[in-house]
């Protein structure tokens, strides 16, 4: 009769825990979370698994009760015990994610009020993570099935684990579940190696991004934009990273900003890309800060710069340790752009970016060095304590800057054993970095820091105007029109079209050069129109002695127009520049009896290129190279 009596009595406890729990998820549902709470935890102390999993969510979730992840553990824990599956899925979680070994204080604390967790200083103990998701898994709760994959497969190379691994991914799949088909995607697509590999991962990964699965919709947009396993298809990769982005991915919102900025897959859109890097920003996305700073210091045809704007975002990722931004921050402050302008504050933020590994910085300090004397950095010591180093680590860029460091350094005093260090470093360097030939091959030339080698200086010296290096092809165009060779009329072509190169990259000395070769006297039959356009453009840029011709050439009509007015104005213009022959010829043109016609010729042939090509006149040159 005992047993008869202790069923009713279970039983009557048993409906009593049902009516307090219907009554408690109603409450829930409504949001009355406190009374809810109370329910919970009256249901709870009848030893109610359901109960105590409600309570651990409450804790979980600040919802009636103050928020504590230690005490939503002890109640999930309580429950799994009892065999609650969902429990030991969230206890799973949790300790993945960390629990505080005791909670901070809650004094003064109330449900208005609730406190922030500090995550980053939780530690996770997996293991304990791995068995209780197991625990789950076996009782045939998918998700915990796939936390259980991802659990023992994270950072595993064991083919064997792997395997177990992909095993409960497809026991979660058959229950159609979505994390599932995005951990068994994400895992595929780590271990493969083919095309076909990649391409079974994309499928898996489709059937996740259908049921919104952010990091797999993210995921399958990189493969989209890359390639990887599926065709490049940059529409979809943008429309996809949309989605991620639409769903808080962060990455996502960064590379789709990324993509509308430079209508990548998607119309331009300066506005929305500056929205969307700025969400992935406050983020934490410290990439996303750098190329929204970017933006903003470079502005658009439509926005101008916001210096301010960029010196937060800059700032906001040097404090993360970018290297980059700290090197941009650096320059803001040298500037005064958007921040006060502080030399100091400028040139340790500089030493901070080097510290980080950015070459950049480290050209910049030895720029400013020889630039700007009232820094009071001395290149002696950034040759030493950043120019050196760097260099000795084999990249050539530094090599080429630390040897036009000692190069420029050693004008004052010259000291030859500066200058032989300078050599080496370029001879190391030139067959990495194109511009160090020019340099070099200057050296080798004139017999600086080594014995004289002008045929190899002269190969190097074109090997870098090939390669694009603008002094170096007006230097080798004046090379080859002052060569002794009998072939001189193919040399003086040759130079042309060196000449041409550097012209078109916009080099007013080049310009200056083919008005003169074209003006007769190089080996080439004149062309005088030609030698007039060139004169106009290289003048309009502000070329006095192209300014000078010009006017000649309008004052004798040689191309066959003659206008005095103008042949006045750049007379006048080239005067004003320093040109003192531009005095004689608008005294001349005051004076028409005093003009020689064949005068003109003798003026317009003695403007040539000069006999030494280490002193050939080329545009300003850039000592410390920088990347864009």
């Amino acid at each position: 009769m005992r047993g008869l009596f202790g069923a009713k009595n279970s039983n009557r406890q048993n409906k009593k825990i049902e009516k307090i729990l219907s009554k408690a998820k109603s409450l829930y549902d409504e949001q009355d979370y406190e009374a809810a709470f109370n329910n919970f935890s009256q249901a709870a102390s009848l030893q109610s698994p359901e109960a105590q999993y409600w309570l651990g969510m409450c804790y979980l979730n600040g919802h009636g009760v103050i928020l504590n992840l230690r005490e939503a553990a002890l109640w999930h824990e309580s429950a799994a015990t009892a065999e609650w599956a969902d429990s030991a899925y969230m206890l799973a979680l949790l300790y993945m994610r960390g629990i505080p070994q005791e909670e901070e204080a809650t004094t003064g604390q109330n449900l208005f009020e609730q406190k922030e967790i500090d995550y980053s200083n939780l530690k996770p103990d997996l293991d304990l993570a791995r068995l209780w998701a197991r625990k789950a898994a076996d009782q045939g709760l998918a998700e915990a099935q796939a936390l259980y994959a991802y659990l023992i497969s994270s950072g595993v190379t064991d083919q064997e684990v792997l395997d177990e691994a992909l095993q409960w991914y497809d026991k979660a799949i058959a229950l159609d579940s979505a994390q599932a088909y995005m951990g068994k995607g994400l895992l595929l697509l780590r271990l493969g190696n083919t095309q076909e590999e990649y391409a079974e991962a994309a499928k898996v990964l489709e059937i996740a991004a259908e049921r919104k699965m952010g990091t797999a919709i993210q995921k399958l947009a990189v493969m989209y934009q890359t390639g990887q396993g599926v065709p490049v298809n940059l529409e979809r990769a943008a429309e996809l990273y949309k989605e991620a982005a639409e769903l808080g991915i962060r990455e996502s919102q960064a590379l789709y900003g990324v993509a509308l900025k430079n209508g990548q897959g998607v119309e331009q859109n300066f506005i929305q890309a500056e929205t969307w890097l700025r969400k992935a920003a406050l983020a934490g996305d410290v990439e996303a800060a750098v190329v929204l700073a970017d933006m903003n210091g470079q502005g658009n045809d439509d926005i101008p710069p916001n210096y301010t704007e960029a010196a937060r975002w800059y700032a906001f990722a040097a404090e993360k340790g970018h290297a980059a931004a700290t090197r941009a921050l650096g320059l803001l402050y040298l500037r005064g752009l958007g921040i006060p302008k502080s030399i100091e504050k400028g040139i340790d933020l500089l030493k901070v970016a080097a510290e980080r590994g950015d070459n950049v910085a480290t050209v910049s300090l030895g720029d400013i060095a020889i630039q700007l004397p009232e820094s009071n950095l001395q290149i002696e010591d950034v040759i030493k304590d950043y120019l050196l180093p760097s260099a000795k680590q084999g990249n050539p860029v530094i090599m080429f800057n630390l040897a036009v460091a000692l190069l420029r350094s050693n004008t004052a005093n010259p000291d030859p054993e500066k200058e032989k260090q300078a050599r080496e470093w370029l001879k190391k360097s030139v067959p990495d970095f194109i511009p160090a030939r020019y340099w070099y091959g200057r050296m080798l030339i004139q017999g600086a820091g080594g014995e004289q080698d002008s045929e190899g200086g002269y190969e190097w010296i074109a090997s870098a105007a090939n390669e694009g290096i603008l002094d170096a092809q007006i230097l080798w165009a004046n090379i080859l029109l002052e060569s002794k060779s009998d072939n001189r009329e193919a040399l003086a072509k040759e130079a042309v079209k060196f000449y041409h190169m550097a012209a078109d990259q916009g080099s007013v000395p080049a310009m200056f050069s083919l008005g003169a070769v074209y003006g007769g006297g190089n080996n080439l039959e004149p062309d005088r129109v030609k030698a007039q356009e060139w004169f106009t453009k290289a003048a309009e840029q502000g070329h006095a002695k192209a300014q000078l011709m010009l006017g000649r050439y309008l004052t004798q009509g040689l191309a066959g127009e003659t206008n005095l007015k103008k042949a006045r104005y750049w007379f006048d213009i080239a005067f004003k520049s320093g040109e003192s022959e531009a005095e004689i010829e608008l005294k001349r043109l005051d004076n028409p009896e005093m003009f020689m016609s064949d005068q003109l010729q003798d003026n317009e042939n003695a403007i040539s290129p000069k006999q030494d090509p280490g002193n050939v006149e080329v545009a300003p040159g850039i000592f410390f190279v920088k990347k864009k």
